[in-house]
């Protein structure tokens, strides 16, 4: 082999390396940069458990990973099912037990934190979002960094399937129906109702269409005056137009395919697909067309778009509005027109634990025909609804199948109290040709399943509407299949009819009414073995007659409240709204024990209780209460008897002031009292049955009590020390006490009229006269103190010379005064914090705060600053001054003050013109003494000739004086305009090689100006040659590349440093790049800098584009050397 194949051998051999090299790592930092965690750091995705997570019993099941998920590659989504949640849903649903919401929602938090634990560590894994009506959480996962097996390693997790589709339930080219059709009857506005093919001629006097008809719902509207009022039906689906004339929107929720809420604003209810439009009129339209349209009118609708536009959505979807119509307390009915085709196991969680919530989930059975039917209306859980038509005739899309619970689910822990076999439908309701409301405000027919349910949903509002009782989902479900109308009058369902066509009148008159029992009456005592009687009222408070209705007389045993015992039963029979009086006795069982215990009046639907007391013998206490002092008998006194501690009964007195009440026969204390009159007690004793004693009373008065607080007026502190004084009617003191530290006090009296009195040291008495104390209850008479006033006093003097100021004036608070020629002041001021102000002419003011007591003398002497004030005293200057020249002006000032002292003049010429200088300052002028200076006024040349103005005034605004003189015209003057600008400068250069602007025009290559730079009156850095001038243009050069074919000119500046011409310091470069690195373009603009590609901010891989351009240096370097 020759050295240059050698060469080339090695050379591929390199490259190759290279290749592998980058291929190896790239991906890794695709994935996560080079410098992540990569595999191999206890997240890898591996067929093993990892370390930290805790495996599931057969994670590695078949069934456990929906089809197609085990091959799945790129982003997916699926949704994780967690093991517990049979836990609570099918028990609960069959024992009636029930589950709350929040329930639900702690054991999905508990049964998911594990794997929310396992997300946020594991990169790849997503949770979107976590359910707890189904036990699951919607997840996104990168299967190129987990597989999907690799989830059902972490505890908990039981299976994962797809967030499977799930779309409307309408027949779509069926037969029986003629598919899906949207015949809009009507519009525009008005809205014309359905036609009268779709309307029956029934005996009721409303008209409706067929389907409202054939379930019976006018016949329940008529006789049982109900029409859905209190009930609510959740209508899950393409939404609801809110617009619609028919339809009134309660509620609103709308969910996209990963289960987010979009919107819970009713404001923002729509329906562009129509579907739930139609199916929402199904259930509670009105007739605003003249036509009744819907079986429920007066149910409440929740709009739950959980559907597209296009009529799909998605197992998230579905549960999420699940998840709002079963945590809405208002909610009865879940109306759900949808389904999967066939056996989806992921619908029985969500299905069964709304039922374990109270609801009632109505589903369509599907379009695909005898032999088949969807989810979620195959789930034995809910109440699925099959499909006939104006004939009572199946349609032939109607879906119906006996299910084989073991073979067609593959859930054993959801189906573990299911029937080994059942059949879908439940029952049918018209669903072929159904005229209903369509978005937009129109009618139209539509066929389907979908049709079908809300006919049944209706059935369900009207249901609960005609009762006050709460009726359970079992006894819903039960009333409506039960009462369903089979045509062939079989006994059993079948997969076509199920049970029949709903019969809502049926259904209605099955429900058990609810009768009401209030008003019970019943002895307070009776003996054992005696007789009890009792009284009550019950009440048929639904809409639904009720025949033999049972009520019972129930006691229980005082010494076993678990041992209730039936005394005595009557059966009632009551139409809806009457009302009648029961009266039941019974014996009291000689096995029970003493004391007191409930007896009750009980009807199916509800109970009333009262209290008795069980004795084994009952005796009498009787007597009468009278006043003590006026000997008058008492009403409404409390009599109470009691066995120790024990109340064994309590009475009141009647207006003749007796009473009697029957008690237990044994030795007792009655006691009588009530709130005016103080508490008495007598002892009686009974020896047996029926045996009596008498307790008369004499009672007294109880003491009432005058108390409250001594405050202040001025609310800046309780007076201390304060007495009360309290005199009766006769004038004489019957209390003196003393008020406590925070001003309160309490003095209990006897009854009657008094005076009372509140004095204080330093405080104003006050008093109150005629003050009533009544009773076993407390007067405040609202005692308020006023403050004596403080004096303040002392004399103001000059601070210098300790002379009194005379006529100085003094103020402390609102009280104000003046010094007589002694200095002297005197005020009277209200107590506490007072600013204390002292001011006279010619000297600086005294302030300062001082805290008076009330009633406090205080001195208070003020020395006053002697200050220089000053005036303007004159100003003498030209009466004119002719344009473009000056005048002079005096200003004199004068001290009129007490001090020597500093001042400053300010001086000021208008409407136009300059002053030289503009203010003057004097100091240690003399009291009484004047200063002068002089200042000169210029008028510009175009000075307007009129009236100025020249003012001088004082600095610290004491003074101002203003002397007039006139602008005259001084002729042409022809001297040049000076332009304060400036000419011959010109603009600086607008970047390298840019022109500046304003400036004289000079010629090519010089940067003269027409007035030498820096010149001033004074020749002190004069130049005689234009500054910088050159022959040529400065850095001129012959390539634009800025190069040079000669050294640069000594004379000339250097790039990028300023030169005497440039005031503004300014780089007078053509095109060279300045500190920053950056080459300026012919316009002045800054170019954009090349890219960087420095080591730290390589583009590309980085340190792999590293390697591979040094073995790629290395290559060419072999070849370079092979060939040269």
């Amino acid at each position: 082999m020759s050295d240059r194949a050698s060469r080339l051998g090695r050379a591929t051999v390199l490259l190759v390396v290279a290749c592998v090299l980058v291929s190896g790592v790239a991906p890794a930092v695709m994935a996560g940069g080079l410098g992540g965690a990569g595999p191999g750091e206890g997240d890898a995705v591996s067929s093993q458990p990892s370390d930290a997570v805790a495996t599931a019993s057969g994670s590695g099941a078949p069934d456990a990973v929906g089809t197609g998920l085990r091959s799945a590659t790129g982003t997916v989504e699926v949704v994780v099912r967690f093991e517990g949640d049979a836990e609570f849903g099918p028990r609960a649903a069959s024992n009636g037990e029930g589950m709350s919401t929040a329930d639900l929602k702690s054991s999905a938090e508990s049964a998911q934190g594990d794997f929310e634990r396992f997300a946020e560590r594991k990169p790849g894994v997503t949770v979107e979002r976590s359910f707890w009506l189904a036990n699951a959480m919607l997840v996104t996962v990168d299967t190129e960094s987990v597989a999907v097996e690799r989830l059902l390693d972490v505890r908990g997790v039981e299976r994962v399937h797809e967030n499977f589709r799930v779309e409307l339930d309408s027949a779509a080219g069926a037969g029986g129906g003629g598919g899906d059709s949207e015949t809009a009857v009507g519009a525009p506005s008005p809205v014309a109702g359905p036609t009268a093919g779709a309307v029956s001629a029934s005996s009721t006097s409303a008209n409706a269409t067929y389907g409202v008809e054939m379930v019976r719902a006018p016949e329940v509207w008529e006789e049982f005056d109900t029409r859905g009022a209190g009930a609510t039906v959740a209508v899950l689906d393409t939404g609801i137009d809110p617009n619609h004339p028919d339809l009134t929107v309660s509620g609103w929720a709308e969910y996209d395919a990963e289960g987010n809420l979009v919107s819970d604003d009713v404001s923002d209810a729509s329906d562009v697909n129509g579907h739930g439009t139609h199916v929402a009129g199904t259930v509670a339209g009105g007739n605003a067309s003249g036509t009744a349209i819907g079986v429920a009118p007066e149910a409440d609708l929740y709009g739950v778009k959980v559907l597209g536009d296009d009529g799909t959505g998605s197992f998230a979807q579905v549960v999420a509005g699940m998840e709002y119509a079963t945590d809405n307390t208002s909610a009865d009915v879940l109306q759900m027109s949808l389904g999967a085709q066939g056996y989806e196991s992921g619908f029985i969680e969500p299905v069964q634990n709304a039922r374990s919530t109270g609801k009632v989930v109505v589903a369509s059975a599907g379009n695909s025909g005898s032999g088949a039917s969807s989810s979620p209306g195959n789930v034995y859980d809910s109440f699925a609804v099959g499909a006939v038509d104006a004939n009572r005739d199946v349609a032939s899309f109607s879906g119906g199948e006996t299910l084989n619970t073991s073979a067609d689910w593959n859930d054993t822990n959801g189906t573990a109290e299911w029937p080994a076999e059942y059949v879908v439908p439940d029952a049918s309701a018209p669903g072929v040709d159904v005229n209903s409301s369509l978005s937009g405000g129109g009618y139209g027919l539509k066929d389907g399943t979908s049709m079908a349910a809300p006919h049944v949903s209706g059935v369900a509002a009207l249901v609960l509407s005609s009762t006050s009782r709460n009726v359970s989902d079992d006894e819903l479900y039960d009333a409506i299949r039960s009462t369903a109308n089979h045509p062939k009058n079989n006994s059993t369902a079948d997969t076509r009819y199920g049970t029949g066509i709903v019969d809502a009148y049926a259904a209605v008159s099955s429900t058990e009414p609810s009768y009401d029992v209030s008003d019970l009456g019943s002895p307070p005592i009776v003996e054992r073995n005696g007789t009890i009687d009792a009284t009550a009222t019950v009440t048929n408070a639904g809409r639904i007659p009720g025949e033999n209705r049972t009520v019972e007389l129930r006691l229980t045993d005082p010494a076993n409240e678990s041992d209730v015992r039936e005394l005595a039963a009557t059966n009632v029979s009551l139409g809806v709204d009457n009302a009648t009086t029961v009266a039941l006795d019974g014996t009291v069982p000689s096995d029970f024990g003493t004391g007191e215990t409930a007896v009750a009046l009980a009807t199916p639907e509800g109970t009333v209780n009262a209290t008795a007391r069980v004795a084994d013998a009952v005796g009498t206490v009787n007597g009468t209460v009278t006043d003590a002092e006026t000997n008058a008998t008492l009403s409404a006194v409390d009599v109470v008897v009691r066995n120790g501690t024990e109340t064994v009964a309590e009475t009141t007195t009647g207006e003749s002031g007796s009473y009697d009440v029957d008690v237990p026969a044994t030795s007792l204390t009655a006691t009588a009292s009530n709130a005016t009159y103080a508490p008495a007690n007598e002892t009686v004793d009974l020896n047996g049955s029926g045996d009596a004693a008498t307790a008369n009373f004499s009672l007294t008065l109880r003491n009432g009590t005058l108390a409250g607080f001594v405050n202040a007026s001025d609310d800046l502190g309780r007076p201390s020390n304060a007495t009360v004084t309290v005199t009766n009617e006769t004038n004489a003191t019957v209390a003196a006490v003393d008020a406590a530290d925070d001003g309160s006090y309490a003095i209990d009296l006897r009854p009657g009229s008094y005076d009372v009195t509140a004095e204080a040291p330093d405080f104003l008495p006050d008093a109150r006269a005629g003050l009533t104390v009544d009773p076993n209850a407390t007067t405040d008479p609202e005692l308020v103190l006023d403050p004596k006033a403080a004096t303040l006093s002392g004399t103001v003097t000059n601070e210098s010379s300790g002379d009194p100021v005379a006529g100085a004036t003094v103020t402390a608070g609102s009280a104000s005064t003046d010094t007589g020629t002694d200095g002297n002041y005197s005020v009277t001021v209200d107590r506490g914090d007072r600013t204390l102000a002292v001011s006279a002419a010619g000297y600086n003011e005294s302030s300062r705060t001082l805290d008076l007591a009330a009633n406090e003398s205080r001195e208070a002497d003020v020395p006053l600053t002697p200050t220089a004030v000053f005036a303007v005293a004159s100003i003498s200057g030209p009466n004119e001054i002719e344009q473009g020249s000056s005048g002079e002006f005096t200003i004199e000032v004068r001290n009129d003050g007490r001090a020597a002292g500093t001042v400053t003049a300010i001086a000021a010429v208008s409407p136009s013109g300059t002053v030289d200088p503009a203010s003057q300052s004097f100091s240690g002028v003399a009291v009484g003494a004047t200063r002068s200076a002089t200042v000169m006024v210029s008028l510009g040349d175009g000075a307007s000739t009129e009236k100025h103005e020249f003012t001088a005034s004082i600095e610290s605004g004491d003074d101002a004086q203003t002397r007039s003189f006139d602008a005259v015209s001084g002729g042409d003057n022809d001297d040049e305009n000076t332009d304060d600008g400036g000419s011959g400068g010109g603009g600086g250069a607008g970047g390298g090689g840019g022109t500046g602007g304003g400036g004289s025009t000079v010629s090519d290559g010089e940067a003269e100006t027409t007035e030498p730079t820096n010149e001033t009156d004074d020749p002190t850095n004069e130049t005689t040659e234009p500054t910088n001038e050159t022959t040529e243009p400065t850095n001129e050069t012959d390539d634009i590349a800025n190069g040079t074919a000669e050294p640069t000119d000594e004379g000339e500046p250097v790039d990028d440093e300023p030169t005497a011409d440039d005031a503004d310091g300014s780089d007078e470069s053509d095109g060279v790049s300045g500190s920053d690195g950056v080459e300026a373009d012919e316009n002045g603009d800054t170019a954009a800098p090349d890219d960087d590609t420095s080591d730290d901010e390589a583009p590309g891989f980085g340190v792999i584009a590293g390697v591979a351009a040094l073995l790629s240096a290395a290559l060419v370097a072999r070849l370079r050397g092979g060939t040269g």
